[in-house]
């Protein structure tokens, strides 16, 4: 059973990306399918790693899409999608904290943690924070998570990795930490069940 609990941010906490779309769609007159696409692949990756800017990588979207949107204006709008909790994750999060050693590992752009840790208090109850930018890497590669365990002094069976993305559970499984993938808080609370070390 685990002792510590890592925690995902974008999409089992908090809004991330994903919604943005709905806003975008209003402004660019495009469809909502046709938006998100814009914002994944290579040069998200560079960004999330620490090897650009948020504003070369929002230039660059810009450019290429030839959007009528200023790129303060998307700033905008990606902050105010940050203020969204995902519903029943951080009451169920503040459950947990004083319980048990609590971790978040976030594939996230360095501005974008710096909004977010000024507008969500609920940050300071993790006792370790993982961001992608700091480790240079993302959680689709297993090595990252090895990475982590070591910065913890942690073992993999003494962990329990919670994540919506597949391919990231997938990974921290490869690194032999048992995980789950996240669906909804409630969902969540009852796969923790049995598979917590009791406070």
């Amino acid at each position: 059973m685990a002792r510590t609990i890592i925690f995902d941010l974008s999409e089992v906490l908090i809004s991330g990306l994903v919604g943005i779309e709905k806003v975008l769609s209003r402004e660019l007159a495009l469809p909502e399918d046709k938006i998100l696409p814009c914002f994944g692949g290579s040069w998200l990756e560079e960004l999330l790693v620490g090897d650009i800017s948020e504003e070369t990588y929002l230039t660059w979207i810009v450019a290429r899409g030839k959007w009528p949107i200023d790129v303060a204006r998307l700033k905008a709008v990606i902050r105010g999608n940050f203020h969204h909790p995902v519903e029943g994750t951080i009451g169920l999060l503040m459950d947990l904290a004083g319980r048990h050693h609590l971790a978040l590992l976030s594939d996230n752009a360095r501005e974008w943690v710096a909004y977010i840790r000024s507008v969500h208090p609920f940050l300071e109850v993790f006792q370790r924070t993982f961001f992608s930018y700091d480790l240079k890497g993302l959680k689709k590669d297993p090595a990252t998570f090895s990475a982590v365990l070591d910065a913890m002094s942690a073992s993999p069976g003494e962990c329990l990795f919670i994540d919506d993305n597949p391919l990231n559970v997938s990974a921290a499984e490869s690194a032999g930490i048992p995980s789950v993938r996240f669906v909804s808080a409630e969902q969540l609370a009852a796969e923790l069940d049995g598979k917590l070390l009791p406070s």
